[in-house]
Parts: C-alpha cells; structure tokens; sequence
C-alpha cells in the first residue's frame, strides 16, 4: 500500500514537471510564395491576414502575380518557392517537361469561369465574333470546352489574347464581342457592360481547381516547412467555416471588392486543403486536350502520381486525402 502510493505520488511529480515544461517554440523559416489576388487564394488571404503564417513558424516572403500561370512561372525560374495556380498551368508544365509537385488543391469552383458577351443574347451568337482569352490557363480550357458543347469550331471564331485585366476595357471599347475569364474579372466586365452584359456558363462542363505546387526538389527537400505551410492554410480553412460572413469580408477587402460581388460566386465555391482523387482525372483529361490542340510538344501522358506529392498532408491531415494509388 504504501509502495503504490510512493508511485502514484512520483508519477503525479513527473507529470506536474511536464505540464510546466513549455514548448519548444518553432523557429520561422523563410518562404517564398508566389500567388494571386483572386478568391481562388482566400485561404492564403485568410492566412496572411491572421497571422496563421507566423504562428506555424513561416517567415512568408509573399509576391503577387496577375494570375496563377505566372506564379508558377516564378517557381519553375527559381524566383518562388510554391506558388498558387489552376490545374491547366500546372498540366501544361507538366507536359512540358517541368520537374513539379503538387501538394494540395487549396479551392474549387463549378462557377467561376464563364464567357462574359456584349450584345449577345445565347451561346450560338458567339459563331463568327471576336473573342478573347488567356492562352495556356483555364480561360483557354474553358472556352475550348464550351465551343465544343455548342458545335461550334475553334476555327469559326476569331481568338484575342488578353490577360484578365485587359478583358473588362477591352468588351467595353468593343474590340471584342466576348471574353473567357475568371473571377472577379468575368463579374466585373459584365457589371461594366451594363444592360448589354450577359456571362454564359455551364457548371456541368468544368470545375476549376486551384492548387500549392512547387518544384519538386524543393519540395522533397523542404518537407517541413511545406508541412507548416498547409497548417497555416488548414487553419484559414476552419476560420471560414466557422466564420463564413467575417471571411467573406476579410477576402472583399483585401481584394477591394464589394462584399456583394464577391458573394455572388463565394457559395459556388469550396475552400478546403484536400488532395481528392477527382484531381487526378482533371489533370488527366486535361492533359488529353492540350495533347489533342498539340498547343505543346510531342508529349506522352504523364503519371500524375508522380506529380503529387502527398507525404506532407500525410502528416498535417491524412483524412484530407482520398487519392486512390492503386488503379
């Protein structure tokens, strides 16, 4: 008897000098990340915004680019560390031979592509005019994807190459009839179009993705950090859903958008740090389409299992992972 209570007064010891014990804090590490100001990005937004970055010890080196091809762009030229980007840029890169992993989709979307036309009153309309696109992203897969599901050729319509930003002055000025393009720059063109402004979707033929990628040695060699990373973003995650109305907020005003606009498409989209293997069929029926517009050299399929990188949300959340290896 009293041998045991010799032991239970000892382990009470021990754990009273563990409870006081504080943790180790982690020391920021530098990173840098290329992404965009699209609600593609809201949970690095939300990240940034409140402090999550800092709090899983990332030090973040951030640097904006008009779009999602253009961060990647930064990665693969040794500029960036990860970026955000839609699932087409990623396709092309890897199809074009750029040794890259993807890590997480951080966003998707079933609304947030559209064609935006001035003047036009149905999909049929758009045989014969001018439109407008953003060669090599999904603006490109989209409206590729949407003549197609009307009949009508590539070769029937003149294509323009604009960015997203060009887009809204470009409709108004009418130097083109219609443009395909994201969000907020789809919302505000047709805003801008007045009464003439229509956007035509179809949520049945495409649902955007938007991932964290980077190069993959820096990946394979940066797994920790990469680690804490998407903690920072799962963190962001759980800020919105708990508090959808102060992240819509958050998000309008760090975009300069009108909380209005921006809910317009908010709740046609989905906010979580995933890897599902839905992304693995994008990637490959997107793949078959860039091989048969041969927009890119002679390429066979890649094995996107190798472009995927799931060993650090292995880690952070291995439930968010429904990526089936064996096929």
């Amino acid at each position: 008897m009293q041998r045991a209570a010799i032991i239970l007064i000892l382990s009470l010891l021990v754990l009273g000098c563990q409870s006081k014990t504080p943790a180790e804090p982690l020391r920021p590490l530098p990173l840098r990340l290329a992404y965009t100001m699209q609600p593609d990005c809201a949970l690095v937004h939300i990240a940034m915004a409140k402090g999550y970055f800092l709090e899983e010890g990332v030090l973040l080196q951030p640097s904006l680019f008009g779009f999602g091809r253009q961060a990647l762009a930064a990665v693969i030229e040794g500029k960036a560390d990860l970026a955000t980007v839609a699932e087409t840029p990623f396709v092309f890169a890897a199809l074009n031979g750029k040794r890259i992993s993807l890590v997480a989709s951080i966003f998707t979307s079933w609304q947030n592509n559209g064609v935006v036309a001035r003047g036009l009153t149905s999909p049929p309309e758009l045989r014969g005019k001018r439109i407008a696109y953003t060669p090599g992203t999904t603006s490109e897969m989209f409206l590729d994807t949407f003549l197609m599901a009307q009949r009508i050729e590539r070769s029937e319509v003149t294509l323009v190459g604009l960015s997203p930003q060009q887009m809204p002055a470009a409709l108004a000025a009418g130097e083109v009839d219609a443009a395909s393009t994201w969000n907020p720059a789809m919302k505000e063109a047709a805003t801008g179009l007045g009464a003439a402004g229509r956007i035509f979707y179809d949520p049945y033929l495409y649902t955007e993705t938007y991932v964290l990628a980077g190069n993959r040695s820096y990946v394979t060699a940066n797994q920790d950090l990469v680690q804490r990373v998407l903690r920072a973003l799962l963190k962001a995650e759980a800020f919105a859903s708990l508090h959808p109305a102060e992240a819509r907020t958050l998000v309008a005003a760090t975009l300069k958008l009108s909380p209005e606009l921006l809910g317009e498409f908010w709740n046609a989209s989905r906010f979580r740090v995933s890897l599902e293997h839905s992304l693995i069929l994008l990637l490959e029926e997107e793949s078959r389409w860039a091989l048969r517009r041969k927009p890119v050299p002679e390429a066979a399929m890649p094995n996107y299992l190798e472009y995927i990188d799931v060993r650090p949300l292995q880690e952070v959340k291995p439930e968010a992972i429904k990526i089936n290896t064996r096929r």
